[in-house]
């Protein structure tokens, strides 16, 4: 599965889920995660999405880390379905499996 395809699917289930996947943009800033997905209720999750097997790179565990240390978790995510099964329908044990948050 390509990397397009993972933020298609995400974006996807985020629609079908009745929410939105906003490109998160920081000009100036790199690092930041993907997306930030938001769903009804109020619901909102930052969402770093990698390929199979891929990992954080660059400025991206500091930035993810300084969000941390601020309360705000960053999801790493390469598979969209397991993810939204987890987290958004509740479906899950709440762990991913491929980055949970940020790498050490």
């Amino acid at each position: 599965m390509r990397e397009r395809s993972v933020e298609h699917r995400f974006t996807m289930l985020a629609r079908q889920h009745g929410g939105w996947a906003a490109k998160w943009v920081s000009p100036g800033v790199a690092g930041v995660p993907d997306r930030i997905l938001f769903l009804p209720d109020g619901r909102m999750f930052l969402v770093e999405l990698k390929q199979p097997g891929g990992r954080t790179h660059g400025t991206q565990p500091a930035i993810h880390h300084k969000l941390e240390r601020l309360g705000h978790h960053v999801h790493v995510v390469s598979d969209p379905d397991l993810f939204f099964r987890q987290f958004v329908d509740g479906a899950g044990d709440g762990s991913t499996g491929v980055g949970d948050g940020p790498e050490p």
